[in-house]
C-alpha cells in the first residue's frame, strides 16, 4: 500500500535525527511545569487545524493550559473530568482509557476496538485506548471538544475528541524536574530540557517515571494495584529554510510487571428472575437460591463456587492468580509545514507499535476458577496533507488523509471443568486490518463584519478485513473463513460515509459570538469479539433455541450522530471573564451498543436520541485569584436494547449523568520571599449506569469528589514545593462494573482509589 512507503520514508528519516537526542539527553536529568495560578486568557487551540483564540470559534471546547494543568497537579488523565463539562474518564487500570463526553463512550474492553470519542497526541490520530495511558506529561495544554468533530478531525470523532499538545522545542535553554513521594510509597518524576542546538535546530527532551505499590491488599499474594511506569519523548524542530519548518517527535511509553490488571472488587451478584434476569446485588435477592441455578452447593451470598469476601471492603480480596500487565508503546512521528506566502502545506507523518500483554483473576476469589488473559500487538501508520489559506473574508483549509491499522489479538479464557462445566480452555483470536482514505474541506466567510457562515464536507472510505479462530481445548470450534463458507464473506467489510458541519457566527462585538450549527459526524462498523465452548451456528433459529453465537451477529455496522446546537461565548471586564453556554440535541442512528454475554463481547446498532445543555464560567477577580465552574445538564435514550430475558425496552446511556456541577478556587498570594498557592477543585455527578442494559448492579449513586493542593515557590517560581490530597472525603465509589451475574454468580466492579496524599519539589531553570 502506498502508505507503507511514505511512512517508511519518514521513519528513515527520524531515524537519522536520532544521532542528535545524547547530547540533549546527557545534559538534562530535569522537570514539569509550575503550579501557577490557571489561567482565563485568550487560550489558542486548534481545534479548526488553524491557530484561534478559544472564545473565538462557535465549538464547545474546553482548554487546559500548561498552567492549569500544573495546577490540578495529577499524574493520571481521569483529573481532566474535574474541570471539564460533560467529560467522563475511566482507567479501568493502565490497559484502557475510556473517554466519555456528552454520554457518547464506547465500552468495549477488548483490544481491537476503537472508540467514538477521539484520541489524538499532537495532531495525530491515536487509535488503541490501551496506547493513550501516560501520554499526559510536559504538556502544552489539553483541549477538549465536545460534540461531533468529524470534518477536520475525521476519524471517529462520533462524540468529540481529545487532543494533548506537547511542549515544543524552545528557542532558549530552559529545564524543570519534578519530584513527586505519597501514599502507598509512590516516587514519581516528570522533567524535560529544552534550547537550541544551533540558529535553526531545537530539542526538547522529557521524560516521566511513576513507581509505586499497591492500594488493594491481597491475603492470598502480593498486594493489587501497583506501578511501575515510564515515558520519554524526545523532538526535534528545524528551520529548513525561512518558508520550511520541520518537527520531529519519537515517544515511548512502558509499564512493566504491573500487578494492575484486572482491579475487580468482589461481590455477589444474581440475575433477578423478576426485573428480565438483570444482575442484582445479593442483599437485593435475599430469597435467590444460587446453588440451584448454577448447579453447586451455593447459598445465597456466595459466588457461583461457594465464595464470599467477607472482609467487607473493596481494598482487601483474597485473589489466588496474581495479575499482570505489560505494554510498550512507541511512536515516531514528523510535521513538515511550507508556507507559500499565500497558503500553507501541512505534512503530518506517524508510525505507532503497541505492544501489551494483560492476565486476570476474573472470578476474584481463592478459587481457581476464572482466568482471562490478552496478548496484544498493533501497528497504525497514517499521513495528512493538508493545504490552508485565507483572504480578507475567507479561510480554507483542504486536505487528504491515509491511516492502516493492523492487529493481532489472542485472548484466553481458562476455567476448570469442575468450576464451570462446559468452558475448560478457550483460545481465541486473530488479527484485523483496516485501510482508511479520506479526502475533506472546510471554509469560513465573513458575509459582514459581524457574520460568519461556515461549512466543510468530509468523505470517508473504510475497508476492515478480520481472521478469527475459536479454540476450546485445543479443538477447533469456528474459523470464520472456512466454516461456514456462506458467511465467509463476512469477515470483510467496507463503509463508504460523509460527515459534515453547517454554522453561522454572530459576533456583535470583539467581546461577543453568539452560534448555531448542525454536525454531522460518522464511525465506521467493526467487529465484535466473540468465544464459544460449544458449536457456532448461521443459523438464526438454531442460535435462539440452543444459545449457539450466531455468526452474523458478530460484524456490527457504522453509527451516525447528526447534532444541532446553538452557544455563546462572552468574554467580560478586559477578558478576565469567561462565561459560555450551549444547548444541543442528538440524533443517533446506528449507536454502537455494547453487550458483555457470557464471555462474548457484542455490539449492536441502536436509534438514540439525546438533548443537553452546558455552563462555563471562570473568572480571575483580583490579582493571583482564579474561580471556575461548570453546570452541565443531559438526558439520553436508546432504543430496543435486548436484556437477557430477550425482551426489548429503551435504556439510558452508559456513563452519562443527568446533572453534574463542577467548580474549582485557587488563589496565589506572597508571603514571605515566596508565593503561596491554594487550590481545590470539586465535582458533584448524579447517578448513572456503567452499561447499556441499566441492570441493578451496573448502577452507580451520585457522589461529590474534592482535591486540595498547596504550593509554595520562591527564587521567582525556580524553586517550588507542594502537597496535595486527592479525594479528600475518602469517597468509596466505583469507577467500573462488569455483570457477570449470570456466569459468576459475581459482577467485576473496579473501585476509585482512596484518599490519597503526596507531596512533590519542582526546579526551574
Amino acid at each position: 500500500m502506498a502508505i507503507r512507503g511514505i511512512c517508511s520514508t519518514r521513519v528513515a528519516a527520524l531515524a537519522l535525527a536520532i544521532g542528535i537526542m545524547p547530547h540533549v539527553a546527557r545534559a538534562a536529568e530535569a522537570t514539569a511545569p509550575a503550579a501557577t495560578t490557571p489561567e482565563v486568557g485568550e487560550i489558542v487551540v486548534t481545534a479548526q487545524k488553524r491557530e484561534q483564540s478559544a472564545q473565538k470559534i462557535g465549538i464547545a471546547v474546553t482548554a487546559l493550559g500548561k498552567d492549569t494543568l500544573a495546577a490540578i497537579g495529577r499524574q493520571d488523565v481521569t483529573a481532566l473530568a474535574g474541570h471539564v463539562p460533560d467529560l467522563e474518564v475511566n482507567q479501568y487500570s493502565p490497559t484502557i482509557t475510556v473517554f466519555n463526553i456528552r454520554g457518547v463512550s464506547q465500552n468495549d474492553f477488548t483490544d481491537a476496538q476503537e472508540a467514538p470519542i477521539a484520541f489524538y497526541d499532537d495532531e495525530v490520530y491515536v487509535a488503541s485506548l490501551g496506547a493513550i495511558t501516560g501520554m499526559n506529561f510536559d504538556l502544552d495544554r489539553a483541549e477538549v471538544l465536545r460534540g461531533p468533530q468529524g470534518t477536520l478531525f475525521g476519524r471517529n470523532a462520533t462524540g468529540g475528541l481529545v487532543q494533548f499538545v506537547s511542549a515544543k522545542p524552545s528557542a532558549r535553554p530552559e529545564a524543570f524536574v519534578t519530584l513527586t513521594t505519597g501514599s502507598y510509597g509512590q516516587v514519581a518524576t516528570e522533567g524535560a530540557i529544552s534550547g537550541p542546538l544551533s540558529d535553526a535546530i531545537r530539542a526538547r527532551f522529557s521524560f516521566t517515571t511513576n513507581d509505586s505499590g499497591g492500594y488493594i491488599q491481597n491475603t492470598q499474594g502480593p498486594s493489587l494495584g501497583n506501578n511501575k511506569f515510564y515515558g520519554l519523548r524526545g523532538q526535534i524542530a528545524a528551520d529548513l529554510s525561512p518558508a520550511d519548518k520541520l518537527v520531529i517527535k519519537i515517544q515511548t511509553l512502558r509499564n512493566d510487571h504491573e500487578r494492575d490488571a484486572g482491579l475487580y472488587s468482589w461481590a455477589a451478584a444474581y440475575p433477578d428472575p423478576n426485573n428480565h434476569n438483570l444482575g442484582t446485588f445479593a442483599a437485593q435477592l435475599p430469597n435467590f437460591n444460587p446453588g440451584a441455578y448454577f448447579g453447586t452447593s451455593a447459598v445465597n451470598g456466595e459466588d457461583a463456587n461457594g465464595y464470599e469476601n467477607k472482609s467487607g471492603s473493596p481494598f482487601i480480596q483474597s485473589e489466588d492468580r496474581v495479575p499482570y500487565f505489560n505494554r510498550t508503546f512507541w511512536d515516531v512521528s514528523a510535521r513538515y509545514t511550507h508556507d507559500f506566502g499565500w497558503g500553507a502545506l501541512d505534512s503530518v507523518t506517524d508510525y505507532q507499535h503497541l505492544g501489551k500483554d494483560y492476565g486476570e483473576d476474573s472470578d476474584m476469589s481463592p478459587n481457581d476458577a476464572f482466568n482471562y488473559d490478552t496478548h496484544q500487538h498493533l501497528y497504525q501508520m497514517s499521513q495528512e496533507l493538508r493545504l490552508s489559506g485565507k483572504t480578507a473574508a475567507l479561510n480554507w483549509v483542504t486536505g487528504l488523509y491515509a491511516m492502516n491499522i493492523h492487529t493481532a489479538n489472542q485472548y484466553q479464557v481458562n476455567s476448570p471443568t469442575t468450576a464451570f462445566p462446559g468452558i475448560g480452555l478457550l483460545n481465541y483470536g486473530g488479527t484485523q486490518n483496516t485501510d482508511s482514505l479520506a479526502a475533506f474541506a472546510q471554509g469560513e466567510y465573513a458575509v459582514t463584519p459581524t457574520v460568519s457562515l461556515i461549512g466543510g464536507l468530509r468523505y470517508s472510505h473504510d475497508r476492515k478485513h478480520i481472521e478469527f479462530q475459536d479454540y476450546e481445548n485445543g479443538v477447533l470450534q469456528f474459523d470464520w473463513a472456512t466454516t461456514f463458507p456462506d458467511v465467509a464473506a463476512l469477515r470483510f467489510a467496507t463503509f463508504n460515509n460523509w460527515s459534515g458541519k453547517a454554522e453561522i457566527d454572530y459576533k456583535p462585538d470583539s467581546n461577543t459570538l453568539v452560534y448555531a450549527s448542525v454536525n454531522r459526524g460518522t464511525k465506521a462498523g467493526g467487529f465484535g469479539t466473540v468465544s464459544s465452548p460449544g458449536p457456532y451456528t448461521d443459523n438464526p433459529a438454531v442460535s435462539s433455541a440452543t444459545g449457539s453465537p450466531l455468526v452474523q451477529s458478530i460484524p456490527f455496522g457504522q453509527e451516525v450522530l447528526t447534532n444541532w446546537e446553538g452557544g455563546f461565548k462572552l468574554s467580560l471586564f478586559n477578558h478576565t471573564t469567561h462565561f459560555n453556554g450551549s444547548a444541543f440535541f442528538y440524533n443517533y442512528q446506528g449507536y454502537q451498543a455494547f453487550q458483555n454475554v457470557g464471555v462474548n463481547q457484542y455490539i449492536s446498532n441502536h436509534q438514540a436520541f439525546e438533548h443537553g445543555a452546558e455552563f462555563e464560567f471562570n473568572t480571575r477577580p483580583v490579582t493571583g485569584l482564579y474561580i471556575g465552574t461548570f453546570a452541565t445538564f443531559l438526558s439520553t435514550k436508546v432504543k430496543d436494547i435486548a436484556l437477557p430475558d430477550g425482551t426489548l425496552a429503551d435504556r439510558k446511556l452508559p456513563q452519562a449523568p443527568g446533572f453534574s456541577l463542577g467548580w474549582n478556587v485557587h488563589y496565589q498570594f506572597p508571603v514571605g520571599p515566596g508565593q503561596l498557592g491554594l487550590g481545590t477543585d470539586w465535582k458533584y455527578e448524579s447517578g448513572s449506569y456503567f452499561e447499556t442494559n441499566n441492570a441493578p448492579d451496573d448502577y452507580e449513586p451520585g457522589r461529590t469528589l474534592g482535591n486540595v493542593r498547596v504550593t509554595y515557590a520562591v527564587l521567582d517560581g525556580k524553586l517550588e514545593f507542594a502537597g496535595f490530597l486527592n479525594n479528600v472525603t475518602d469517597k468509596l465509589y466505583r469507577v467500573y462494573n462488569l455483570d457477570l451475574s449470570g456466569l459468576l454468580g459475581a459482577t467485576n466492579q473496579t473501585y476509585a482509589k482512596p484518599r490519597t496524599w503526596g507531596v512533590s519539589v519542582t526546579v526551574r531553570y
